[in-house]
């Protein structure tokens, strides 16, 4: 063979080589990328909440399924209800061949958060990441993307703490962990195999060789390597997940939970999409309101959000409301993200109020399954022995029952006396608000079962329930817990009585109606002279069993008065009582009042600021038209839903500093409540019967507030209701008060439509356009009335509307005087006003205001030797004792005192 020859030959091969290396390295990195995902548009979502990430501050994301919770530094813990398969899961980030790690909470940037996604950035010299959450609607796991842009050959490390334990009170043994190749992922379960968890990525290597049969004390992670412009129009997936076990044994089979995993990082783009569509049609179904009040509008929307997240499908438990969520750490305690009956109860008036009633009617029917029957679901010790509690709603049900015996080996299922009151006003109020008959009729032998279990804890026989034998009431703990009665629980009692007779009336049962309106009669007398301090002026906390009152200055009563139980007069004077800054905040209302011996300012029930406390007074202010101080307090909740986690509200708050206590969780349920109940019911007014399809505005909006305020898709039935509301008391001697309405659907409606009036007006008119003619000069007069309260006057008007109808009031601000703004008090479009972490009580306080005719009195509080300003206009010439005039403001200012508290004035405005 000569050189030629072999020249060619060898070349020959050389190619193939070459070849054969070329097709090794591209099926390589054709498998690399593979391993990615195509990158997809996150879609533009005007509710989205971003700032500079706090990297100790909480965020979550929250499914059906499946939920994580965790720091805005990114670290989390993954829970798949009901159990808790990882904690401590965060990122590293290593440069090229260098070998230390760049912390993820070291270099966090920025959180941004839709309802469907959230979104922490990383940057560093070389690198961005992008860490997109969601929660698939119907999947037990969670999908993370990683949007990645790196100038360097960069290596991704996740890793996290194994745990796989069910949520308290249940535990187990035998956990292990192992990786699985095929799928890129660590496989994290326990010896009976009831529950299997896959965590990695189809880019993942395996870092650690976990032990055998046990779990190590260092964190498992796995390593994703990225190459510059490697990632160019491609996601990086993260899976988190298990599968549902089967409904025999109750466990989970692995090929499942493969089949999970898979599907969920190939299809992501489709449960990204199915995440923001359900959303947005969470939004588009239910009510919307728009204010001049940007901050407002979005807290509303946000609420229910939130409020949608505690709905909670449990593979062994079934589909229903859970009271909150928060970090359990190394415990098993995720917040409160269980089935609790009472927080239930409370948030489906919300619910019912904003349109969400499919959610309420699931969260009633779910607590139904556990009302207490004989033998169920707590076993007799003796078949002989007599039933007990029949009747009675769970207060709490764990997600671990049935890893454990929750109804038998634990004392907390049926510890409350409050919660069985609450289902009859829940269901009632589900039933009118929604129209929903036949759901009340399903449920009436459960509701009547309910009643009678409250009427049989009436020892004494006043008429009034009791706590004796019955459970807790509004306090667990403290030296006012073993007292006979308290306010807010035969508050909710009460009501309780006077919405069974309206159940009972719907159902044709005339024997429980005539025995509830002879209960009622017995029990309303009894609430009001129990209750009543004359001396101090306000309703007491409690009762002894002998009728000694319990003298505690607190905001519980707000329960009787929210729903108008108590006497008008007697309310007003508690509410200027507890408009005080002894016990409101510029954050909220505190539990006690600050000068009771008890008073402690971090004690959960003994001075804490409460959302969900609040809400009672909050919404009972404006139903007893005290609307500025009302307002003050609604300002003073919604900010929690900016000022914390973005879009939820924490359980408590200090009562003496603008701060979550410690032992509060992150997001609770019906602390959201505590702003939507007083926004939706109090501030704007709205209730609708759904039964008699008749819908109620009494707005007490201030008239400061600005022009337009509008409500959409107010459902009534099969039929839905736009309503808009326009102010124009600005215009003097032609001022005005409109309201448009717009409905779709065929069925008659009937609207009350009762506006809250400057002080001084005078009604000239009530109108609407005549039918002959399309022109606001052709107007025909309707009859209208006129209330008067302490507070304010509201115009009443009431009319049909079979498709659209207008309505307008025109009257005559003769001697009007009012308040503008004041800081808190101000509806704008542009200014947000922050109250600081960490800030104490100090900002001026509305008590009352008082019109007789020629003058205003206008109460306030405010710290000694410190001076405010406020707006005061009227329209004729007034002179105003109390405030010095400077520029565009008053300025109120109180004297000095050796020590600084909160004292009096009075701002008297008299006409001339």
């Amino acid at each position: 063979m000569n050189l030629e020859t072999i020249f060619k030959v060898f070349m020959k091969n050389l190619l193939l080589l070459l070849l054969l290396c070329f097709s090794l390295s591209f099926s390589q990195l054709k498998k690399e990328t593979e391993n990615f995902i195509p990158s997809f548009e996150l879609k533009p979502n005007d509710l989205e909440l971003s700032r500079l990430a706090q990297p100790t501050q909480y965020f979550d994301k929250i499914g059906p399924r499946a939920g994580l919770m965790g720091y805005e530094s990114g670290q989390f813990e993954m829970w798949v209800w009901p159990w808790k398969p990882l904690r401590n899961f965060e990122l590293q980030f290593i440069l090229g061949t260098s070998t230390q790690p760049i912390l993820a909470k070291d270099i966090v940037r920025t959180i941004s958060v839709t309802p469907e996604v959230t979104t922490l950035i990383y940057t560093y010299e070389s690198f961005t990441v992008k860490q997109h959450f969601f929660i698939p609607r119907d999947e037990p796991g969670a999908i993370i993307l990683l949007d990645v842009y790196t100038t360097t050959p960069l290596s991704i490390i996740p890793g996290f703490i194994p745990v796989m334990q069910p949520m308290w009170p249940a535990g187990i043994g035998g956990q292990f962990s192992y990786w699985d190749d095929e799928v890129k992922g660590y496989v994290i379960s326990e010896a009976q195999w009831r529950a299997i968890v896959l965590c990695g990525s189809p880019a993942g290597q395996q870092m650690a060789a976990p032990p055998a049969h046990m779990f190590g004390d260092n964190p498992l992670q796995f390593r994703i390597d990225v190459k510059p412009k490697e990632t160019e129009g491609k996601f990086i997936p993260i899976i988190i997940t298990g599968a549902m076990p089967d409904t025999v044994n109750w466990k989970m089979k692995y090929d499942s939970v493969k089949a999970t995993y898979n599907r969920l990082w190939k299809n992501a783009e489709n449960y990204y999409r199915e995440c923001y569509d359900y959303y947005q049609n969470l939004r588009t179904s239910t009510m919307q309101i728009t204010t001049p009040d940007k901050e407002i509008n979005l807290a509303y929307e946000w609420g229910k959000v939130a409020l949608d997240n505690l709905m909670i499908k449990n593979p062994r438990l079934g589909y229903g409301m859970v009271a909150g969520f928060g970090l359990s750490g190394g415990g098993a305690r995720p917040g409160f993200a269980w089935y609790f009956g009472g927080d239930a109860f409370i948030n489906i008036l919300t619910m019912n109020s904003v349109g969400m009633f499919q959610q309420a009617r699931d969260a009633l029917a779910f607590t139904q399954k556990w009302q207490r029957q004989d033998n169920f679901p707590i076993r007799k010790k003796n078949p002989n022995d007599p039933p007990v509690d029949v009747g009675k709603m769970a207060h709490e049900l764990s997600q671990s029952d049935g890893l454990c015996d929750w109804w038998n080996d634990y004392r907390y299922g049926y510890n409350h006396a409050d919660t069985s009151p609450w289902y009859l006003v829940a269901i009632a109020d589900y039933v009118r608000t929604s129209g929903d008959v036949e759901f009340l009729r399903h449920s009436w032998k459960s509701v009547k079962q309910a009643y009678e279990w409250c009427l049989s804890k009436d020892s004494d026989g006043d008429g009034l329930m009791d706590l004796k034998g019955a459970g807790l009431g509004a306090l667990e703990f403290g030296k006012l817990v073993g007292i006979y009665a308290d306010v807010y629980t035969c508050g909710v009692f009460v009501q309780g009585i006077k919405e069974m007779k309206y159940m009972a009336e719907l159902m044709g049962d005339s024997l429980v109606a005539t025995q509830a309106d002879a209960q009622y009669k017995k029990a309303q007398p009894r609430l009001e002279k129990l209750f009543w301090l004359e001396k101090e002026g306000y309703y007491a906390y409690g009762a002894t069993e002998k009728g000694e009152q319990v003298k505690e200055k607190t905001p519980w009563s707000g329960v009787a008065m929210m729903f108008g139980l108590l006497d008008e007069e007697r309310s007003a004077k508690s509410i200027e009582a507890f408009n005080s800054a002894d016990l409101c905040t510029d954050w909220g209302v505190r539990t006690l009042s600050n000068k009771s011996e008890l008073f402690e300012p971090t004690n959960y029930n003994y001075g804490a600021v409460w959302p969900f406390i609040g809400m009672f007074f909050n919404t009972a202010q404006f139903k007893h038209h005290y609307a500025l101080s009302g307002y003050q307090i609604l300002q003073a909740n919604i900010k929690h839903t900016f000022d914390n986690a973005l879009g939820v509200v924490p359980e408590v708050f200090s009562g003496e500093l603008n701060t979550k206590l410690g032992e509060a969780y992150h997001h609770q349920g019906f602390s959201t409540t505590g702003y939507m109940l007083p926004l939706v019911r109090g501030l704007l007014g709205l209730d609708v019967d759904g039964v008699n399809k008749i819908v109620r505005l009494t707005p007490h909006v201030p008239t400061f507030a600005g022009p337009v305020l509008s409500i959409t898709n107010i459902r009534i039935g099969y039929d839905t209701l736009i309503l808009s509301l326009l102010n124009q008391s600005w215009l003097g001697p032609k001022a005005g008060v409109s309201i448009g309405v717009s409905k779709k659907g065929t069925d008659s409606v009937s609207v009350e439509f009762y506006p809250s009036l400057d002080f001084g007006s005078e009604i000239t008119r009530v109108s609407i356009p005549s039918p002959r003619f399309n022109s606001d000069t052709s107007r025909t007069s309707i009859p209208f009335d006129v209330m008067i309260f302490g507070q304010d006057k509201h115009a009443i008007t009431k009319f049909k509307v079979l498709d659209d109808a207008q309505v307008l009031i025109n009257y005559k601000p003769i001697g009007y005087i009012g308040i503008v703004g004041y800081k808190l008090l101000r509806m704008d479009s542009r200014v947000s006003y922050r109250i600081n972490h960490g800030s104490i009580n100090s900002e001026l306080r509305i008590i009352s205001e008082k019109f007789d005719g020629k003058r205003l009195v206008l109460t306030v509080e405010g710290l000694s030797g410190v001076t405010y300003d406020i707006d005061l206009w009227s329209f004729l010439e007034v002179e105003i004792e109390g405030t010095k005039y400077a520029g565009d403001w008053h300025k109120i200012t109180f004297d000095k005192k050796p020590k600084q508290e909160f004292v009096r004035k009075e701002i008297v405005i008299t006409l001339k």
